[in-house]
C-alpha cells in the first residue's frame, strides 16, 4: 500500500481551501448584487410595534392606540362648539402642536415629512 506524500496532501488540501474560498466569495457577492439589484423597503413598523400591536387599532372609547405611547406627553388643543342641535353634524377640532421641521424616516429610508 502506498503511502502519500506530504506535497500531494498539501496540494489537494489547497485546492479545497480555494474552491471553499471562492464559493464563500461567491455567495457573499450574490446576496450583495441581489440587494442592490432588488432592494427592500423598511418596514414602516418598528419591529416592537410589529409585535405587540393590538389587533384592533381603536379601544372601546374609540380613541385610537397609537396615541398611547406617540401622543401621551403632547399637549393637546380641542375646540368643541358650546351647545349641539339634536340630529345635526358638528365639527370637533383638535390641534396637537409639533415642530414643522421634524421630519421622519421613510419607507426607503430617506427622511421626509411627518405624517400628520
Amino acid at each position: 500500500m502506498r503511502t502519500p506524500s506530504l506535497s500531494v496532501i498539501g496540494n489537494s488540501s489547497k485546492r479545497i481551501l480555494v474552491r471553499t474560498a471562492v464559493l464563500a466569495l461567491a455567495v457573499v457577492a450574490f446576496f450583495f448584487a441581489s440587494d442592490i439589484a432588488l432592494p427592500q423597503s423598511a418596514a414602516a413598523y418598528p419591529f416592537w410595534a410589529q409585535q405587540t400591536a393590538p389587533e384592533t387599532p381603536r379601544e372601546a372609547t374609540g380613541r385610537i392606540v397609537c396615541a398611547n405611547c406617540h401622543l401621551a406627553a403632547k399637549p393637546a388643543e380641542v375646540e368643541v362648539p358650546q351647545s349641539v342641535k339634536p340630529d345635526t353634524v358638528f365639527k370637533a377640532m383638535v390641534n396637537i402642536p409639533y415642530d414643522l421641521d421634524t421630519q421622519q424616516v421613510l419607507g426607503d429610508g430617506s427622511k421626509g415629512g411627518l405624517n400628520v
